[in-house]
C-alpha cells in the first residue's frame, strides 16, 4: 500500500507523536510530503520523501535585502509544490492520502483527486476551533472538504461531535486514538515521601497549556505543604508572563524553569520528578488541545500520576481518581487541592496510582496498536469507500 503523510512542516520536536503515528503503520511505503522540511531526529530509512527543489535561504542567520526576495519568490512558488508531488508520484499508484491537520487537507484536496487517491484528514487542535474562528473563510473551506475528503479522524469523542456540528457526515467521521511506544518507555517505581512532592510541566508556554493556574495553584498548596518544588520545561509567547507571576508570589526559590531538553532522554528525566501537572484549557482565541496532549501518556507509562483537567478529550487519557485526577478547566482551588492529596499520599498508594496510570497506556494508547489500527482503516476505506 502507498500512502502519501503530507505535513505542512515536517516536522516539528513538538509533533514527535506524528512520527511515531506514522512510522508504526505496518505494510505501507509512506512518501513523506512537506512545503518544509525542520532538521530535527524525526528521519526514518524506510520514508520516502518528497522535498521542493527550491528551500529557502539563510545566510549564517542574517537574511539580507536579497534573501528576503528570494525567500518570498520560494515561498509564491511554494503554491506549486502539489504539482511537483504529482508530477514526482503520477508513475505509482498511491492508494491513500492522508493529510495531517485541516490546512494541510485543504492544500493537498487537488492533489489526492490528480492520484485518484482515498483522501483521509486528521484533525489535531488549532483546526478544530481556532483556525475558523480566527479567519471565516475557513467554515466555507471546511464544508467544501467535508464534501471531497473520503474521511476524517480524530482523537476520541470530542473532536468527532465538533466535526459533526460543523456538519460533517456522521459516517465520514471515525475516532483512531494517538499514543506512544510503551515497549520502549521504563516504568519507575517512584519513591515519594509523605509530606514531599516535586511536580513538572513539559509544554511550550501558551494560553491552552495552563502554566498560569499551574503557578497559582501551586502558590496556593505552598501556603499549606511547604516541602515542594515545581519545574517547567519549555519555551513560548507567554513564558516572561509566567516568570512575572512567579515572581509576584514570592516563590522564585521553588520554581524552576527550563528552556528545552533532549526528547530522547525525556524518560529518563521525568523519573526525578514525582507527579506532571498539566491544567490544559481554551485560551481566549479558541485554540484548544482537540484531543489531548501525548505527554500525558509519556508520563503515565513511567509510571507518574497526572494533575490535568476535563479539557477535550484528556478524560479519555488520564482516568480520574485512578490514574491521576482532573478539575474543570481554570479551578485553580481544584488544582490546589489536588496537589495537596498528592503532596500528603503515601508511598502504597502513590506506587498504585502509578502502577494502574501504566496499565492504562498499555492497555489503550500502544502507538502499535492503535497505527495497526490506522492501516485497517486505510485497507477498509480502499476496499468498500468506508470503514
Amino acid at each position: 500500500m502507498n500512502v502519501i503523510q503530507a505535513f505542512h512542516q515536517y516536522l516539528d520536536y513538538t509533533e514527535n507523536w506524528a512520527y511515531k503515528l506514522v512510522k508504526n503503520i505496518p505494510d505501507v511505503q509512506n512518501f513523506i510530503v512537506a512545503k518544509e522540511y525542520l532538521r530535527f531526529n524525526f528521519y526514518d530509512p524506510n520514508f520516502k520523501f518528497i522535498e521542493f527543489p527550491l528551500k529557502k535561504a539563510d545566510v549564517f542567520g542574517k537574511k539580507t535585502t536579497g534573501i528576503k526576495i528570494f525567500n518570498r519568490t520560494v515561498h509564491i512558488l511554494l503554491g506549486l509544490y502539489p504539482y511537483y508531488v504529482y508530477r514526482v508520484l503520477k508513475g505509482i499508484k498511491v492508494d491513500i492520502l492522508h493529510s495531517h491537520f485541516a490546512y494541510t487537507g485543504w492544500d493537498y484536496r487537488r492533489l489526492a483527486k490528480k492520484l485518484n487517491a482515498k483522501h483521509v484528514v486528521s484533525f489535531y487542535g488549532l483546526d478544530y476551533e481556532q483556525l475558523p474562528h480566527r479567519e471565516k473563510k475557513w467554515k466555507k473551506r471546511y464544508k467544501k472538504l467535508f464534501e471531497e475528503a473520503d474521511l476524517f479522524v480524530c482523537e476520541g469523542s470530542h473532536g468527532a461531535k465538533i466535526l459533526k456540528e460543523y456538519g460533517c457526515p456522521e459516517e465520514k467521521i471515525i475516532v483512531n486514538r494517538l499514543g506512544v511506544e510503551v515497549e520502549d518507555i521504563p516504568f519507575y517505581k517512584r519513591d515519594k515521601k509523605e509530606n514531599s512532592l516535586k511536580l513538572v510541566q513539559i509544554a511550550s508556554f501558551r494560553e491552552k497549556k495552563g502554566h498560569i493556574y499551574t503557578v497559582k495553584a501551586f502558590a496556593k498548596a505552598l501556603k499549606r505543604c511547604p516541602n515542594m518544588s515545581l519545574t517547567f520545561v519549555g519555551i513560548g509567547e507567554k513564558r516572561k508572563e509566567v516568570e512575572r507571576l512567579v515572581k509576584g508570589f514570592g516563590i522564585k526559590s521553588k520554581v524552576h524553569f527550563i528552556d528545552v531538553i533532549d526528547y530522547t532522554q525525556l524518560y529518563n528525566f521525568l523519573k526525578d520528578f514525582d507527579v506532571f501537572i498539566h491544567p490544559s484549557c481554551y485560551a481566549k482565541d479558541l485554540d484548544c488541545e482537540g484531543g489531548a496532549p501525548i505527554v500525558l501518556l509519556d508520563a503515565q507509562a513511567t509510571g507518574m500520576p497526572v494533575i490535568s483537567t476535563t479539557h477535550c478529550d484528556i478524560p479519555d487519557e488520564v482516568i480520574h481518581g485512578e490514574t491521576g485526577f482532573l478539575s474543570e478547566e481554570k479551578d485553580i482551588k481544584s488544582l490546589s487541592e489536588f496537589i495537596e492529596v498528592f503532596y500528603r499520599m503515601d508511598k502504597k498508594k502513590f506506587l498504585e496510582m502509578g502502577e494502574k496510570a501504566r496499565e492504562h497506556v498499555e492497555k489503550n494508547f500502544d502507538i502499535k496498536k492503535n497505527a495497526k489500527k490506522l492501516y485497517d482503516i486505510y485497507k477498509e476505506l480502499i476496499k468498500n469507500g468506508n470503514p
